[in-house]
């Protein structure tokens, strides 16, 4: 894997950095997917993605080797995290050309914008941060 997306659209590319198959390329069928629980190769696939490993955990060390070891999805919860995640990473690498080690200090520096919290930390903690991150690449 070169790290590099090649999907045309960005929720096709959020499915591919969580490793899904092609068919699923809408928001509806990706939704259905995070809703049901994302399998743990998606942490895998993301983590082989980035340029680095992140400082911060996407999702817990042990709820991602609980769902690997028992091969069950992930938690809900915890999907929506990597999917939160996956959005907020892939509209930066949009705006960063794909230049992977850009976009992961990017979204591990601490940021003026969100009170000197890193953009990661706001992305993993809610949709709503994912979104404020989003925002702030759009602008």
């Amino acid at each position: 894997m070169n790290g590099k997306l090649t999907r045309a659209t960005e929720v096709d590319r959020v499915a591919e950095l969580l490793g899904l198959p092609e068919h699923i390329n809408d928001t509806e069928s990706l939704n259905t997917e995070v809703a049901n629980g994302l399998p743990a190769a998606s942490l895998e696939k993301i983590l082989t993605v980035l340029a680095s490993r992140p400082v911060l955990n996407i999702i817990s060390e042990r709820a991602f080797r609980r769902a690997k070891s028992e091969k069950l999805p992930i938690s809900a919860v915890n999907s929506q995290i990597l999917y939160d995640f996956a959005r907020a990473y892939v509209v930066a690498d949009r705006v960063l050309h794909g230049n992977g080690a850009l976009v992961m200090r990017f979204l591990e520096k601490p940021s003026p914008d969100f009170d000197g919290a890193p953009p990661m930390a706001l992305a993993i903690s809610s949709p709503a941060g994912a979104d404020a991150v989003i925002e702030l690449l759009n602008s």
